[in-house]
């Protein structure tokens, strides 16, 4: 049998489609460099090696099925033409991750994220505490919370003016008198 390298590229695939390995690694040997040239120049070092690599990875495991055409020369500048096209087109859509996720981030930010759930601990232990004194203390808290003025207030709940005064101005010494120190330790 001649030595490998004198033989043809059509010679070799004939051999590599009899899972020859030894003929694919003279192919290999082969067209290793001018593809690495061709990929380099594209892409750069590392991603140029990884990419030709992946071609030769293919072609072997595909060995079977591929149709080389009568011109492997040119059916492996393809392939490695696609992988870089690939490479390109996920590189585009990781960038467009990454900026969805930064973009994501910074509008949740940690800070608010954490301010927004200690605000919610804090409201829930003041109707915590209200609801010791009655749920008319929490309502009148409520409403002026969303913005809603004592005549208002009054006429939602039927009271008269002068009592949602007083009992908000109740609720604020109740909130006060129990979350002073809390307050500074919460926010502060």
């Amino acid at each position: 049998m001649p030595k490998l390298e004198s033989l043809s590229d059509e010679e070799l695939l004939l051999l590599v489609s009899n899972n020859q390995d030894g003929a694919f690694h003279m192919l290999y040997e082969r067209y290793k460099a001018a593809l690495l040239i061709y990929a380099i120049k594209r892409v750069g070092e590392d991603v140029g090696e990884d990419l030709v690599q992946d071609v030769f990875i293919r072609t072997w495991n595909n060995r079977y099925t591929i149709d080389y055409q009568n011109d492997f020369k040119a059916y492996l500048f393809t392939a490695l033409r696609r992988r870089i096209i690939d490479y390109f087109a996920k590189e585009t859509n990781v960038q467009g991750y990454l900026e969805d996720l930064k973009s994501y981030a910074n509008e949740f930010a940690f800070e608010e994220a954490d301010a927004s759930i200690r605000t919610q601990s804090f409201s829930d232990s003041i109707f915590a505490v209200l609801h010791r004194y009655g749920p008319q203390y929490q309502a009148i808290l409520k409403l002026r919370l969303q913005g809603y003025s004592n005549p208002e207030i009054a006429a939602l709940l039927g009271l008269s003016e002068k009592t949602v005064r007083n009992q908000y101005s109740a609720t604020l010494k109740i909130i006060r008198s129990n979350f002073s120190s809390f307050l500074l330790f919460l926010f502060f």
